[in-house]
């Protein structure tokens, strides 16, 4: 008797510590995944944002979405005018073409979604990893997101949580990542030049260079293919862009990888639009170049620590300002006439060559490599 009085109190103790747990982690909601609104800042949910922007897509249900990389993130404020409104960011930190299409499938079912602003990176056709989080497709199930209840990871940030109540959350509610944290590493690892030469020396050492997904050996432009075609299939407005990043970033991208790869990429893209467009008999998604060399994506680095950059914060991440510019241009509304360039098939190659004739005059690649990989 004694032997079952002592196992009820074993069992009856270990299904409350269960509820207590869920509670716990339900009404602090660390993530903002169960919209229980006890606690309005989360400064943990930067560690879930995959599942975060999941779960806000269906309570949003967004007529225009913006998808990338972080580069796309921190810089593009979908309350701009170029958007349908409501808008949503749905770029995510290391997003694979893969992750984009699983998040542009989840847009769709809403049955709103009208726009979608594509900020093509080199890097997500061509990262280690298909899926940077391995149960990302569970992600977009309604209900996965309840198995964060009975998880001690989530109870340690439901405590920090509570805790930390004034914590500043790194996204905004439309998506957008705050820079304010960038900002900050930037400043305390000492300004935009010694950020920029610690990071270009590695960018690129790890990627592969054609257009597949290292671990699953897949081409990320089948992908790519899919996007098009839920597009087409849904009647959804496709803008495809190659972002203004800093122009010391495609140095890197040269020392690493060749930037003919980079190149080539670009033309590859431009021509799958235009073969897709065929089977659709419609007219091709529109494809503009910001990745060019400009008085705005060459912009003077300072060699003082607390110098601010104007448009980047180092030479991959751009800032809102210069995002701004870039969607005014897409709206035809820009200051900047000559700011991005819009491509097909009848003139990439030209476009390629002004490329290459434009490099040697904004940068000094002997010079470049000097400074951040020390060669003579």
């Amino acid at each position: 008797m004694k032997n079952k009085f002592w196992i009820k109190i074993v069992l009856g103790s270990f299904f409350i510590v269960i509820f207590l747990v869920c509670a716990i982690n339900y009404v602090v909601d660390p993530y903002g995944i169960y919209n229980t609104n006890f606690f309005k800042n989360k400064p943990f949910s930067h560690t879930q944002m995959r599942i975060v922007k999941a779960s806000k897509t269906a309570e949003i249900k967004p007529s225009s979405i913006v998808l990338g990389t972080s580069r796309a993130e921190i810089a593009i404020n979908p309350n701009h005018n170029y958007f349908i409104q409501p808008a949503y960011n749905l770029a995510v930190t290391g997003s694979t073409l893969y992750e984009s299409k699983l998040f542009l499938q989840n847009a769709i079912k809403t049955g709103k979604l009208k726009q979608v602003l594509l900020v093509a990176d080199w890097r997500m056709f061509n990262e280690e990893k298909m899926r940077k989080v391995p149960d990302v497709d569970n992600y977009f199930n309604p209900f996965f997101k309840y198995a964060y209840l009975l998880n001690f990871k989530t109870l340690k940030n439901s405590y920090a949580t509570f805790k930390n109540k004034d914590g500043r959350d790194q996204h905004y509610s439309n998506g957008q990542m705050d820079n304010y944290f960038l900002t900050e590493y930037i400043h305390l690892s000492g300004g935009h030049l010694k950020v920029m030469n610690n990071d270009e020396k590695t960018y690129y050492s790890n990627f592969t260079k054609n257009n597949t997904y290292k671990d699953t050996k897949k081409s990320s432009f089948d992908d790519f293919k899919d996007i098009l075609k839920m597009c087409y299939e849904n009647n959804i407005k496709l803008d495809i862009v190659f972002g203004p990043s800093h122009i010391r970033q495609w140095e890197s991208f040269d020392y690493h990888l060749g930037i003919n790869n980079f190149y080539d990429w670009k033309k590859s893209v431009v021509k799958v639009v235009d073969d897709e467009s065929k089977k659709y008999k419609k007219a091709p998604f529109r494809v503009v170049d910001f990745s060019i060399y400009h008085s705005l994506t060459a912009e003077v680095v300072p060699t003082d620590p607390l110098a601010k950059m104007e448009y980047h914060f180092e030479g991959s991440h751009y800032k809102e300002k210069l995002a701004n510019i870039m969607l005014d241009t897409l709206n035809v509304s820009s200051n900047y006439n000559d700011f991005g360039v819009e491509l097909n098939l009848n003139n990439i190659d030209e476009h390629l060559e002004r490329l290459k004739n434009d490099r040697t005059k904004y940068i000094d690649t002997k010079k470049y490599r000097k400074e951040v990989f020390g060669e003579n």
